[in-house]
């Protein structure tokens, strides 16, 4: 039932949960979640890659595919980069500020993405000139406490303290693979999407082309369906760049074969949804507004139907986040059946 996804079942990845305590009390004046991302990729700018001439801020920005991958064309100008930000214990997305107290724990969670999580020092080193350098207004140094990682059920092992990673072998990595096997019930039944943080699931441009997409033609509304597609694809790109870069094969990028696996998640029905369109606030550049958009949509959606072929892509996607933006915590939703 799951054969597409089982061409991908080897990809993976690995949460980290980071914990850090303030010096002073500290104000964000932003979206957490554009605040620790902007001060992450400042500092990745300051760790040298022993292996090679790039930091890391270049590493994460480089792009790995060949002039022949299938995906070169589309993924050249932007790409989905091999970490996730998420679950930060301290975010409002209502209002902001957000106002951490000195001597407070904040935390939260970095993802990394198949072959990233061999960069996993050097993104700790980073979050320790994260916090010598401060974050947020005023600026304020933090300290590390530790960093575990953390299984699908929550279990964990501490990996890195204060200055010092710790030697050992990671145990708890997120597969597919794992998801596909767990084979879910084949059964009528209802299931709820909870939009945690905003979702935006097209990208928001002018466009020179008048035409109306799919998208526009459905009011850029996140559906079953599209929630679905875009998964599908955000996992079908992370593959091709993070699993997968010098050899891939031609049925993972059929398009009737896909679209064969995504069809009957247009034939759900939708029972009840409370939604809301929201917008955070980025953080700022000296001297001009940041016009990166923060916004999307939350709430929740119940679908009814039968919907067997995508729980394992669903529910192994929940760790990646969907749609736009995730580097910031942009795109966290759960389904619960």
């Amino acid at each position: 039932m799951n054969g597409l996804l089982e061409w991908y079942g080897s990809i993976y990845y690995h949460r980290f949960d980071i914990r850090m305590v303030a010096t002073d009390d500290v104000v964000f004046d932003a979206w957490t979640g554009a605040v620790i991302r902007n001060n992450l990729l400042y500092a990745a700018e300051n760790v040298p890659l022993e292996e090679s001439h790039q930091t890391l801020r270049e590493r994460i920005d480089a792009f790995p595919l060949n002039e022949n991958h299938p995906l070169y064309k589309e993924l050249k100008d932007g790409f989905p980069k091999g970490y996730v930000l998420t679950n930060f214990s301290h975010s409002d997305l209502y209002s902001s500020p957000v106002t951490i107290k000195k001597s407070e724990i904040f935390s939260f969670s970095l993802v990394l993405i198949g072959e990233f999580c061999e960069y996993r020092s050097y993104f700790f080193q980073a979050i320790r000139l994260l916090c010598e350098r401060g974050i947020g207004k005023p600026l304020t140094p933090f300290l590390l406490l530790d960093v575990s990682e953390v299984s699908q059920s929550g279990e964990s092992q501490i990996v890195a303290v204060a200055q010092t990673d710790l030697s050992g072998q990671l145990r708890y990595p997120v597969r597919l693979a794992d998801f596909v096997a767990a084979n879910a019930p084949d059964d009528f039944a209802e299931i709820t999407v909870r939009y945690l943080t905003p979702v935006i699931l097209f990208r928001p441009r002018n466009k020179k082309n008048a035409q109306l997409s799919y998208q526009d033609k459905c009011n850029r509304f996140p559906s079953f369906y599209q929630l679905t597609r875009s998964a599908f694809f955000r996992l079908q790109k992370l593959y091709a760049v993070y699993m997968s870069t010098d050899e891939y094969n031609p049925a993972l990028f059929d398009e009737e074969w896909i679209d064969d696996f995504l069809i009957k998640a247009g034939r759900l029905s939708l029972q009840s949804v409370n939604m809301q369109y929201i917008t955070l606030q980025n953080t700022q550049k000296k001297e001009k507004t940041n016009d990166m958009p923060l916004s999307g949509y939350i709430g929740e959606q119940v679908y009814a139907g039968y919907f067997r072929e995508y729980v394992a892509l669903l529910r192994f996607m929940e760790g990646l986040h969907v749609g736009n933006e995730a580097v910031y915590g942009m795109g966290k939703y759960k389904v619960e059946k």
